[in-house]
Parts: structure tokens; sequence; C-alpha cells
């Protein structure tokens, strides 16, 4: 699906687990249009969705924040943020909102409120183009696999590696998990990995930036999934603009338009979350 948890971690859990205690917050749309900014997480870490480029941070994510925010009468503010706490921090009050490459799967549906989907987050392995031992997923056996540290992709190949061990295969011979995505295709491209697992529109800007270098495997899970924005379960109001700007973009082409500009083709994505989540 993508680089992104799907473990929230101890602290995530003590402020939205299942004891149900949800700590006090304003409106979070009335706060962004008093304040004349919406404060965005992100992990500035990720091309194409959003990274650092000369000090300023930019990308698909980027240019679809500063949409909503045109529409909003407001000012984007993004918030460079570690992965791994991102909803933590979203619940302690950080900022508004996340959007930044985050797949909407179903343990996060019950911590977070999602907006309808607006990229492809399915997964795929990435693979060197000569290496001629890997042609699909289940090539991964025996192999060494690379993932980002705390990805819904490291989760993928977890149910994976279970699949293949049920079939009388021996499983992966390892996996590497790293802090960005980029370090795994170094180390792919160096013959420390034989595989990086990541969302198809990411893999494509790889293709894309070297051309002829790496080839995408299939195979790697069955289910279709979708990155969305993320808000504060009781934000339902900044959600349901989110959802009526995103509606407005696809019809009429802005949105088509910023995934030509960021990953050379578009995405058809539904405008409800699908009932069969990752």
């Amino acid at each position: 699906m993508d680089r992104r948890t799907l473990v929230l971690g101890a602290g995530a859990a003590a402020m939205v687990g299942a004891s149900g205690v949800r700590r006090a917050w304003a409106d979070a749309m009335a706060d962004a249009k008093k304040r004349g900014t919406l404060i965005i997480g992100m992990e500035a870490a990720y091309v194409p969705y959003e990274y650092f480029q000369n000090g300023k941070i930019i990308g698909y994510d980027c240019d679809i924040a500063s949409v909503l925010c045109d529409k909003l009468g407001v000012k984007p503010q993004f918030v460079d943020t570690a992965w791994a706490g991102i909803i933590p921090a979203l619940y302690a009050g950080k900022f508004d909102c996340i959007i930044s490459g985050m797949t909407i799967t179903a343990a996060r549906a019950q911590k977070v409120l999602f907006s309808m989907p607006y990229a492809d987050a399915s997964n795929a392995v990435l693979a060197r183009a000569s290496d001629s031992d890997v042609n699909s997923a289940a090539d991964l056996s025996g192999k060494m696999v690379g993932v980002q540290l705390g990805s819904a992709a490291a989760v993928i190949i977890q149910a994976y590696a279970a699949k293949l061990k049920a079939e009388g295969k021996p499983g992966y011979a390892g996996v590497k998990q790293y802090d960005h995505y980029p370090e795994a295709y170094e180390d792919l491209v160096n013959r420390r990995t034989d595989g990086v697992v990541n969302s198809i529109s990411s893999l494509m800007v790889v293709m894309r930036d070297a051309p002829g270098q790496f080839k995408i495997v299939p195979g790697i899970s069955d289910i279709k999934a979708y990155f969305g924005m993320a808000f504060r379960d009781q934000d339902t109001a900044l959600r349901d603009f989110a959802n009526t700007t995103l509606a407005g973009m696809k019809t009429d082409g802005t949105l088509s338009k910023l995934q030509e500009r960021w990953f050379g083709g578009t995405m058809a994505t539904p405008n409800t979350i699908p009932a069969v989540l990752p």
C-alpha cells in the first residue's frame, strides 16, 4: 500500500484506544479559519507526495492541500513529522489533519476519520530489471525484502510471508526496514535486498526517474488500496469539506492534472471509502 504504518504505538493507544477516552477539541475547521492557517502534518520524505526541495516542502499532497486551503480561505502550514508518531501527534494537537500519503486501512479507520480516496495505494514489488529470479511476488520466497519501518507495506509482507509458508515455501530470507524509502531503493540497487514493497504510484515515479533500472512485480496483495486524508474523529466538518473539495477536483480535472504532473499518469479513485480495506 504505502510506506505508512498500521502500528500506532502506545502513545496513540492511550489517546484513541479501546478505553474511548478523547481529549476535548474545538472544531478544527473553525479554528483554522480563525487562525488563517490550516496546519497539516506530513512526513516530508516520500517523493512525490511530499519532500524537501531547496528548503521547502513540495509534492502532490502539498498541491492538493493548497487547493483545499484556497477553498477554505486559509494558508497551508506544513509540519514535517516522523511517521511513526504522526497519528499520536494529530491527537496531541500538533496539527489539524494529516495529508501525507496515508493508506486507508481497517485499523486506522478505527482511530481517525478518512477522506475519500485521492490516490492509488495498492502495493507491488520493485525489483532490479536485471534480476531474472524475481518475476512475481512468490519469487520473494528465500529472498531479502525491504520496506519502510512501520509501513503498511511492512504489514502486507508479513501476511504474504504467511501465505508463502502455507504453500510450503520457506518465506523470506529476511526483512530490512528503513527510516525512509530512498534508503531501501539504494540497497536494492546495491543488491543488499531483492525486492522493495511500496505503493504502485510511488514505484511509478522511481521507474520514471531511473529508466531501465527497475521493474514492478505484482501479486504481493489482492486488496485494492487507496490514500486518504486523515482527521481527528470529531472533526467531521473538516473531513466533509475535504470530501467536497476532492470531489470537485475530480470533476473539473484538477486532480488528474496534478497526477500527470507528479506521477506521469492518472489514477482512478472512488468517491467513497471501499467496504473492504487492507
